[in-house]
């Protein structure tokens, strides 16, 4: 198997990222944060992170909660140089005590009894855990996330917790599989979304639970489209890493 050349693929994606900002149309995220790529770090050996790491990357995104409990116990940088940990795999509450302070940002809540649980890890904790919410824009079966009809009562749930020890900061989707036009819809239809939330939930006062300033979508293959549409965290992995182990 031909050698990875981590930092020039992670440059190369760097590369299209900034091109792909500087072509969205301004009025799409005037009031965005900057655009952050995770590097999907799942079944990758350490070596890659390292190499990624040391070519600037900071966010990493991992799917297994035992995985990202092994590699935080096999690799912590400090201070400046520690990763940001994103957990985007399924969610189960029995798999938290290895993500509720540990991970800079949960990515796929997508149901009342998890924002309780974590609320009341994160308070036992004494850390205030960031999240966001899962949504099933397309209405999937087969795949986790909330209806976005429910949507509304969940962020509701989230500036209930009992301990206000959950804060949710934006959406995710993982659209169905297709070209990355076919995707754009998806996109699209997230960012109107948490657009037509924000009058609802707008993220003010002294200490506000529910911000949704974040857009967590896109991947190797329509990580530019996604940008195009709003993203504010896009989720690349194989187009960084290579093939998975």
């Amino acid at each position: 198997m031909p050698t990875i050349d981590v930092p020039a693929r992670l440059a190369d994606i760097r590369a299209r990222l900034d091109a792909a900002v500087a072509r969205r149309n301004p009025s799409i995220a005037a009031d965005a944060p900057e655009v952050r790529l995770i590097g999907v770090s799942k079944r990758q050996p350490l070596a890659k992170l390292e190499a990624a790491h040391a070519a600037g990357l900071r966010d990493f995104g991992e799917n297994y909660a035992q995985e990202l409990r092994d590699k935080q116990r096999d690799w912590a940088p400090a201070g400046d140089d520690a990763p940001r940990w994103h957990y985007i795999g399924a969610l189960q509450s029995n798999k938290l005590k290895y993500l509720v302070g540990k991970t800079t940002l949960i990515h796929t809540v997508d149901r009342p009894e998890l924002l309780t649980a974590i609320d009341r890890r994160a308070h036992a904790a004494g850390v205030v855990q960031d999240v966001l919410i899962e949504v099933a824009i397309a209405g999937e079966a087969q795949k986790a996330g909330v209806a976005p009809a429910a949507l509304p009562d969940l962020l509701a749930a989230c500036e209930r917790a009992e301990h206000g020890s959950v804060r949710c900061l934006g959406l995710m989707i993982i659209p169905p599989a297709g070209t990355p036009e076919d995707t754009r819809c998806w996109f699209q239809a997230l960012r109107e979304l948490r657009d037509d939330l924000r009058g609802r939930f707008p993220g003010t006062g002294e200490a506000p639970r529910v911000l949704l300033r974040e857009l967590s979508m896109g991947m190797s293959s329509d990580f530019e489209v996604a940008i195009a549409e709003g993203a504010t965290l896009v989720r690349v992995g194989t187009a960084i890493f290579g093939p998975r182990n």
